[in-house]
């Protein structure tokens, strides 16, 4: 071979060895920027039924949540209107294949209007029988004289949660303000004694803070005591100093969109970051009017509060 030859032949050996390890830099280069971005998905976001969205065709409701950027609903099924237009958002869920989820169905109970009757309950249940989501409930005594006791109310909630189970339904026991499981360490007494893995507590920012339970220390206390039965959060946006003047006022100054939150909401999202809970946030919206507008100003804040905590969804492979 002569000495030109030789090193044409060297010189091509180089420049294959050259491309080789370029195109291995690139594909492990690629490989190391798409694991960090997948993890950098903010928590999905949901949003309830009311807040305008009730006047709404659920067609629509779901093409604008969806179009958003919202991840499903928490819609209501204490009336048959109600299950009704739950099994309509079944169906609109089916249909987007699962980007779109039917996160919950809940149910007010007033003992002094239903007495201890579980039948709509049981209704809802059936309505729920093979889908995802789960029941939340919460119940109150109204005109407290003695009728309705601890032994009662758990015997209740025992009976809907044994159907539910027999139908592979989830119930959590939802704290709110003004009823017989106020706060979320309220209801976890229950969750606790019956201690079965169907039931599960929630923790709402927005009932914390009208039941005096808003301070950082009160929150870091329901989160740590709640770890392992948490099965919702709900947040929402927040004056400092809450307006007690009445529950309207007090409503009013504990659910609003998330960008017109003067209380920080920052402290409360790295709560649920490091409490193990996995699933997707609520943002409860009841009164706010114009859903297109506050849910789209809260889901932009939301996305920035997620980068500023590092709340993500986990990575799933």
């Amino acid at each position: 071979m002569t000495a030109n030859k030789t090193m044409m032949y060297m010189y091509s050996i180089k420049f294959k060895n050259i491309f080789a390890l370029i195109v291995l830099s690139l594909f492990f280069g690629a490989c190391s920027i798409s694991a960090p971005n997948s993890q950098k998905e903010p928590r999905a976001l949901y949003t309830y039924y009311f807040g305008g969205i009730e006047d709404m065709q659920v067609d629509a409701a779901v093409d604008m949540l969806d179009r958003l950027g919202y991840a499903g609903i928490a819609t209501g099924a204490r009336s048959e209107a109600e299950r009704t237009r739950l099994s309509e958002y079944y169906k609109w869920s089916d249909k987007k294949e699962n980007d779109f989820e039917v996160v919950s169905a809940m149910m007010a109970h007033r003992f002094d209007k239903y007495g201890f009757s579980d039948a709509d309950h049981r209704a809802a249940i059936d309505r729920m029988a093979g889908k995802e989501g789960s029941l939340w409930l919460w119940v109150r005594d109204a005109k407290p004289n003695g009728s309705v006791t601890d032994e009662k109310v758990e015997a209740f909630i025992r009976g809907i949660l044994e159907y539910a189970v027999s139908k592979g339904v989830k119930v959590i026991l939802y704290p709110h303000y003004n009823t017989y499981f106020p706060t979320t360490e309220d209801a976890l007494a229950l969750v606790e004694k019956i201690n079965h893995p169907s039931l599960g507590v929630a923790i709402n920012l927005c009932h914390e803070l009208m039941s005096d339970k808003g301070g950082l220390a009160a929150l870091k206390q329901t989160f740590e005591r709640a770890k392992g039965r948490i099965s919702t959060v709900i947040i929402s946006g927040a004056q400092i100093t809450l307006d007690r003047t009445s529950v309207t006022t007090m409503n009013a100054s504990t659910i609003k969109s998330l960008d017109d939150s003067s209380y920080d909401l920052r402290p409360f999202m790295r709560l649920i970051k490091d409490s193990g809970f996995e699933g997707p946030v609520g943002f409860i919206n009841f009164k706010l009017p114009n859903p297109e507008d506050y849910l789209k100003r809260t889901i932009k804040r939301w996305k920035e509060l997620c980068e500023e905590v590092g709340l993500y969804e986990s990575l799933k492979i």
